[in-house]
């Protein structure tokens, strides 16, 4: 299967997804959870991998002002605005599935990114070639919707496979959280489905920044023990090559 193209993630970052990731429900849930496993580790750069427009990155250093910021994607308008909200960032316009940068930081995050690439295996070996200390992953899992496939998914994981991918890829995993169970998924998902995922891209004025306020707290009464939305933190095990 093949993802979205190039252009079309540029098309998307410059008149669709800004406003989705910065107050979406969803996006904002997993820039928490994200957060919540970061704090304990003992990091002083960060690798975001798929950085899109940087609000990832943005709140990372409002919380964790020490940390080193990088960011790849794979477009180039994403790219461009991630370089406005982060400028003591360093920013590449790079497929993950292709290449790597020559640097490793402490922490390499890859959120939403693995279920678009085609060769996830190669992706996880180029994100071990990259990853100093721990690798931070969040990916759907389970049934792909038909909303999905139009976003560029090539895959939803199902239970297991990601643990076992990485581990195949040369990393130890430390932690995995399955998040989202009744709310999100299968509920939300579901509702998206059924819109063809309407009123979620684009510029989102009050009423729907209220809304997506009300969502974002319905969901923080999903379960973090059962859900499709996994997050996997990892360590490079050093003891295989390729």
């Amino acid at each position: 299967m093949v993802g979205m193209s190039k252009a079309a993630y540029d098309q998307g970052w410059q008149n669709k997804w800004d406003d989705m990731k910065k107050y979406g429900p969803f996006s904002r849930h997993i820039r928490r959870i994200l957060k919540n496993i970061i704090r304990p580790l003992d990091i002083s750069s960060t690798l975001d991998v798929g950085c899109g427009q940087g609000s990832l990155l943005t709140e990372l250093k409002e919380e964790f002002p020490h940390l080193e910021p990088f960011g790849i994607d794979i477009s180039k308008a994403a790219v461009e605005l991630a370089r406005q909200r982060v400028p003591d960032g360093q920013f590449w316009v790079m497929d993950i599935a292709q290449e790597t940068l020559h640097i490793k930081c402490d922490l390499v995050i890859c959120s939403e990114v693995l279920e678009h690439v085609p060769d996830d295996n190669l992706a996880l070996r180029n994100l071990q070639e990259m990853t100093g200390k721990y690798l931070v992953i969040s990916t759907p899992q389970g049934r792909m919707r038909e909303f999905e496939k139009q976003v560029g998914h090539v895959r939803n994981y199902a239970p297991g496979e990601l643990v076992r991918k990485l581990e195949a890829s040369g990393f130890d995993v430390v932690s995995v959280v399955e998040w989202g169970f009744p709310f999100y998924s299968p509920l939300y998902r579901e509702f998206l489905e059924l819109t063809g995922s309407k009123g979620t891209t684009g510029e989102f004025g009050h009423v729907r920044k209220l809304i997506s306020r009300f969502i974002y707290l319905l969901f923080l009464l999903n379960s973090s023990r059962h859900g499709d939305e996994i997050f996997v933190l990892a360590r490079p095990n050093k003891r295989q090559s390729f």
